[in-house]
């Protein structure tokens, strides 16, 4: 704890006017005794700053939203004279995280913790800046000691199990007929990668390895199933809830979990969203098409102004003879509906999985289709973790 200093030194200076003018010795001892805990508070703490020394060792790389993590803290203090009070300060941007403590050490002494969280939001984070704020056991000169933040995390929203989605089906669109069973149909080879020890003698690409020097492989993509197209609806105004539990992080998680189930499948998947850059991501197959996919899923925000119809009705001639459509969405808005039933997506029917925003503490009013939109496309209505339990397609209204 800091001591105000500016009345201190008032104190010394009325002290000293004191002593002189009366000559009192107890006043002059008093005197000498503030002058001497100033200098030994200033020492200290140069003494204290010099030597002082903090790690941090942090987790990196790509994580999901529920995985458990943690970190470690050594604080070294390299003097002979012990530091009364130290407070570590962490500047972190990872939401519901805080290592921060309050602790003393002693003279030639180390302290060492783990501090333990989990990841609770997706998103980019990073580990620091952390702050040690110390200083002398007066408290009249205290210091701080400021680490730059240098561990990045990726963390990405969680995967469920789908099942099986009409949504998902193998088509024929396009101009190329497949024809025999999807064990005969040959995979196509389009992109050229690290080769890794795993990786059979069959996917090296030699042209490339001689070129390079090193060794690389080739990155195959199979030609099974159609298009299908995630419809993610992005406007902020529709959504719910806090993180974890609202209606954009489910949004996310579900977008998520249906184009990872149609690329293991060998489909094409692309993405529209009605976010502030109205993203496209065009449909394709592969690990690089699984990449741009998830790393919308992990940025992505709901910003949006345009509305869902809108955005329905602005695509229209892109979908036409294309796959099936999965639109994720929280709006109570019915002209979505109508505009969805009036693109004609190649008579198949859409998916549309409702996150009904009273299930996550929102105001905004349940959708309540007709008949005949119950009829024609399916719904997969989620109010709660509950709700993802069950991976299917489900033909009933939304009320």
């Amino acid at each position: 704890m800091r001591l105000p200093r500016l009345p201190l030194v008032t104190a010394l200076a009325l002290l000293f006017f004191f002593a002189y003018i009366t000559g009192i010795r107890l006043a002059y001892s008093l005197l000498y005794a503030l002058v001497l805990i100033f200098v030994v508070s200033y020492f200290w703490s140069r003494l204290a700053a010099d030597n002082l020394s903090i790690r941090r060792s942090s987790p990196e790389g790509q994580y999901q939203v529920g995985d458990n993590f943690e970190e470690q803290f050594t604080i070294e203090n390299r003097s002979w004279i012990p530091i009364p009070l130290i407070e570590l300060t962490d500047f972190s941007n990872l939401p519901g995280y805080d290592p921060g403590r309050v602790f003393s050490l002693k003279g030639r002494r180390t302290r060492r913790w783990t501090s333990r969280g989990r990841f609770k939001q997706r998103g980019l984070f990073t580990f620091g800046p952390v702050e040690l704020r110390y200083g002398d056991p007066f408290g009249l000169f205290t210091r701080s000691l400021r680490v730059a933040g240098s561990r990045s995390v990726v963390v990405y929203p969680v995967v469920r199990p789908v099942g099986s989605l009409d949504a998902l089906a193998p088509s024929t669109a396009g101009d190329e007929q497949l024809r025999g069973r999807v064990l005969d149909i040959p995979p196509n080879a389009t992109t050229i990668r690290e080769y890794v020890p795993t990786d059979s003698v069959k996917r090296i690409h030699w042209a490339s390895s001689a070129r390079l020097g090193r060794l690389m492989s080739r990155s195959f993509e199979t030609r099974e199933g159609g298009d299908a197209w995630i419809v993610l609806d992005l406007q902020a105004a529709v959504h719910a809830g806090e993180a974890p539990e609202s209606t954009l992080e489910y949004a996310m998680s579900m977008a998520a979990s249906i184009a990872d189930a149609a690329l293991r499948r060998g489909g094409a998947i692309g993405l529209v969203s009605n976010d502030s850059r109205l993203s496209v991501i065009e449909a394709a197959r592969g690990e690089q098409q699984q990449k741009k996919l998830f790393e919308h899923f992990t940025l992505a925000q709901a910003d949006g102004t345009v509305s869902l119809a809108t955005l329905l009705n602005s695509q229209r001639q892109q979908w036409r003879h294309r796959g099936g459509l999965i639109v994720i969405t929280p709006s109570a808005d019915e002209h979505w509906l109508e505009a969805l039933l009036d693109l004609g997506v190649r008579g198949q029917r859409s998916l549309v999985v409702y996150l009904d925003p009273r299930g996550f503490g929102g105001s905004q009013p349940s959708l309540a289709p007709a008949g005949r939109w119950r009829q024609a496309v399916n719904w997969w209505i989620i109010r709660g973790a509950d709700d993802l339990e069950f991976a299917q397609e489900k033909r009933i209204a939304a009320g």
